[in-house]
């Protein structure tokens, strides 16, 4: 894995789109900012992104058929999740399909994207971009009620330590991550892991793990599809990353999936 750093950007998954137009990606790569100027999130919308969080993309390639990127969202967030709870022993849920939460607030974003060569139908390229508040505390108006960080903390000053259930993990973030911090630790634990999860995790094993971290699993939700919004009780996840969603009333239910870009929910 070779890993570029930069102070900040304009978004690592640009960068990643960019140097993968100009035939500079050959092997697994990761890219770390420490601060995003126009991050980007899922349907086009923008992801906040200040210097109190960890902003990175891992761009692998892949060079198998398109089909095989069905469930790469899915799986990313369950890589994504894993490495947080492993590196900071702080519990974490999966809002479907792909946003991280720890104590009811999303603390994660990921927006997966892939580069394809449709006419030898290979996917080339997945670029995951995933982003984590660790230690943000100040919000625009309209996050404030949503967003949240994995510590509820800040240091006093940049090199303080804050311990956690484990008193050897530190933290704060350093001038450039290292395997000493969480940030560091988190980038490493994504970065070195992903394609394992993409790729080798049997089906039975990431389903296992996606919907035991689910916070919608067994919820009613307000989901919208094609343009109207909709009531529903989240009931499953199909082995294509699917949610599957018994809809209307009881006498009058039907089951539908949803797949990945087409709806966005609401947990009741």
């Amino acid at each position: 894995m070779k890993y570029i750093y930069f102070d900040s950007i304009d978004s690592t998954n640009n960068e990643a789109k960019r140097m993968i137009s100009r035939a500079q990606v050959s092997e697994n790569l990761c890219l770390v900012a420490f601060e995003q100027t126009a991050g980007r999130g899922r349907q086009g919308k923008s992801f906040f992104s200040p210097d109190t969080g960890l902003y990175m993309t891992v761009v692998l390639p892949i060079g198998k058929p398109i089909s095989s990127q069905v469930t790469m969202t899915v799986r990313t967030a369950a890589a994504v999740c894993s490495a947080i709870e492993e590196v900071t022993w702080i519990s974490a849920g999966i809002k479907w399909v792909n946003d991280i939460y720890v104590r009811g607030k999303k603390c994660c974003g990921i927006l997966c994207e892939a580069v394809n060569d449709y006419e030898k139908g290979i996917m080339q390229y997945m670029i995951a971009g995933i982003g984590i508040n660790i230690y943000t505390k100040e919000w625009p108006e309209e996050l404030k009620n949503i967003a949240g960080s994995l510590y509820e903390e800040d240091p006093d000053v940049i090199g303080k330590k804050i311990s956690n259930r484990d008193t050897r993990k530190d933290i704060r973030l350093p001038d450039k991550p290292d395997t000493e911090t969480v940030a560091g630790r988190l980038t490493e634990k994504i970065a070195e892991g992903l394609k394992s999860w993409i790729f080798d995790v049997p089906e039975d094993d990431f389903l296992s793990y996606y919907k035991s971290h689910s916070i919608v699993l067994g919820k009613e939700i307000v989901f919208t599809q094609d343009g109207e919004s909709r009531t529903g009780t989240a009931v499953d996840i199909d082995e294509n990353g699917g949610l599957i969603v018994a809809a209307g009333l009881k006498e009058k239910s039907e089951t539908i999936v949803l797949r990945s870009g087409e709806i966005s929910i609401k947990v009741l």
